[in-house]
């Protein structure tokens, strides 16, 4: 006891105050019980009976989400092993658009098992070799049975896009079917197969409130925006569109600015100048044939009784990515000088009209010929669901995304993985030593990903693994895996249509064997006590000073209160 007193004491000297060091085993036990902390976490969101999680931040915004990747960006942690495994879950995330839940749990099973081994004495580098041997193993196998297909494959295109979607939250809508077929369209619409690369970038989610049935795919762009005036036509056929990054709006003169006037007829004269050179801006517009002007600045309106006399339809104050996918869909050029507007810079729409969505109204710019950017307009009836539906549609475009980049698809339920790990125990007989326990380790760790799905579907996760096994040895290269709607393990997901890109399954694996790798080789934490601690007010206001973990108040020179108390993280 005395010697642990004098080594912290010498800790403290070395370090200064208010660090705190944990090293060894003791060090590898936290960092490993951090991770599997964080894996239970998302386990329940697994597979398509997997529940919906419901995040309260500290301003009582309430997220409702079936997305691992969404539920660990919200959630706030402080331990180093924690923050790897979220930051594992986003890369997977940036990478391949899918598969964030699963590289989370497949890396708190590795974390898991690896545990168990360290307790029988088996080395860090040893379980690290075994689990780099099982890794190649594993994608080898996965590689040689995927399935292979022309990256414009509609058919296969539509079973991607509905095994992606089945694992979300909109897996519970009446309309996924339909909503899938809108998703390949909007891919088939942007996409390149020659050059197998597609920008999710083009294809644009506008949403609003309303009924799911009425979620649309637009050949152009919905921009929520209503027409200028009354006076201006609500629809437009075979338009000639133009975009303008410019104000149509007289100048303001800059803050420190000075005019000077001697009589009260230049005060006359300077707006009459004015009003000469938006007139003269306004005809130019007029001038070029356009009958649709798109405009990211200002229209006042003195031009827009012009451009409504002249049978223009306006729409002002874009924003920006408006801009950018109108420029897309209808081939038009933004323009910038007024003063030089030539027919190239002009693009086509069938129509743009103004309708009324739900119980607000919007453009829509449609019809438009051979478009690179296309909408997916989505209705549901909340804001949250909203919200989890388009992260459900991105998710399905990233898959989608995926094949087309390599048209490469295993069968999913679990399927991919039950493979693996069978050709990973296979290959774990040809090695000797210790490191054959970490190989079989790593087969465990990739069957928790069927058995997750089996218990989120309500099945018996003893039952369900040792048929999975037992499939597995009758073919060892079937593709058995869970199907949680029956509730039972099926023979060949393959022919059941549930596929997924194996760009998807080599991510994850890899992202999952290196957070494990990295985890088993820490052995020294050192922490030190932060001396800015970030904080937030309850008006909104978030920063960071010393003294900001006690409850405190702000006051300013003449000692007047900034801020009400608050509340930190």
């Amino acid at each position: 006891m005395m010697a642990a007193q004098t080594k912290n004491q010498q800790q403290q000297r070395l370090f200064g105050e208010g660090v705190k060091r944990t090293s060894g085993g003791e060090a590898r036990r936290y960092n490993m019980l951090a991770a599997r902390l964080i894996s239970e976490m998302v386990k329940g969101l697994l597979g398509p009976c997997g529940m919906d999680k419901v995040f309260v931040d500290i301003m009582g915004e309430v997220t409702l989400t079936k997305d691992g990747a969404t539920l660990l960006r919200k959630i706030d942690v402080e331990h180093p092993a924690a923050k790897v495994l979220i930051e594992a879950s986003n890369a997977v995330d940036n990478a391949v658009g899918d598969g964030t839940t699963s590289v989370v749990v497949l890396a708190g099973a590795l974390v898991a098992n690896a545990e168990e081994l360290l307790e029988l004495g088996v080395l860090p580098s040893t379980i690290s070799d075994g689990y780099r041997r099982a890794l190649a193993t594993a994608t080898n196998a996965l590689l040689s049975n995927a399935v292979k297909y022309t990256n414009s494959d509609r058919k296969t295109m539509e079973r991607l896009a509905m095994t992606c979607m089945e694992s979300k939250a909109i897996s519970s809508c009446m309309e996924k079917e339909r909503i899938a077929k809108l998703v390949v369209d909007a891919i088939m619409a942007v996409c390149n197969p020659a050059s197998a690369k597609v920008e999710i970038d083009d294809v644009k989610v506008e949403q609003k409130p309303g009924s799911v049935q009425d979620t649309q795919l637009v050949a152009g762009v919905v921009i929520d925006k209503t027409v200028d005036s009354s006076a201006m036509p609500k629809s437009v056929e075979n338009a000639k569109v133009l975009l303008i990054d410019y104000d149509l709006d007289k100048k303001n003169t800059r803050t420190d600015a000075e005019i000077g006037i001697t009589i009260p007829a230049q005060i006359r004269a300077y707006l009459d100048e004015q009003a000469f050179e938006l007139r003269k801006k306004v005809q130019a517009v007029i001038d070029s044939g356009a009958n649709v002007v798109i405009s990211r600045g200002g229209i006042n309106t003195l031009a827009q009784t012009m451009l409504a006399h002249a049978g223009i339809m306006s729409v002002r104050r874009v924003k920006e990515n408006d801009l950018w996918w109108l420029e897309k869909a209808t081939g038009a050029k933004i323009t910038r000088d007024l003063d030089s507007i030539s027919q190239s810079d002009l693009g086509f729409a069938g129509r743009v009209c103004e309708r009324f969505v739900g119980d607000d109204r919007m453009v829509f710019v449609e019809e438009c010929r051979n478009p690179r950017s296309v909408t997916i307009l989505l209705r549901a009836g909340s804001a949250k669901v909203l919200d989890e539906f388009h992260r459900s549609i991105l998710d399905a475009l990233n898959v989608l995304r995926d094949f087309v980049a390599s048209p490469l698809v295993v069968a999913g339920g679990g399927a991919a993985e039950a493979l693996a790990a069978r050709a990973v125990r296979e290959s774990a007989r040809t090695v000797e030593g210790r490191e054959q326990l970490a190989i079989l380790k790593f087969a465990d760790a990739l069957e928790e990903i069927p058995l997750t799905i089996a218990a989120n579907a309500g099945m018996d996760v003893i039952d369900a693994q040792a048929q999975l096994r037992a499939a597995g040895a009758k073919d060892g290269k079937g593709w058995c895996g869970v199907n949680a709607f029956s509730r039972r393990v099926q023979d060949d997901m393959l022919a059941l249509g549930v596929i997924e890109p194996l760009a998807v399954k080599e991510q994850v694996m890899n992202t999952a064997a290196e957070v494990a790798d990295l985890l088993l080789r820490v052995d020294d934490v050192v922490m030190a006590k932060p001396a800015y601690y970030t904080h937030t007010h309850s008006d909104g206001t978030t920063h960071s000073h010393r003294g900001g973990k006690q409850a405190h108040d702000h006051f300013d020179k003449l000692g007047r209160q900034q801020r009400p108390m608050h509340h930190y993280y």
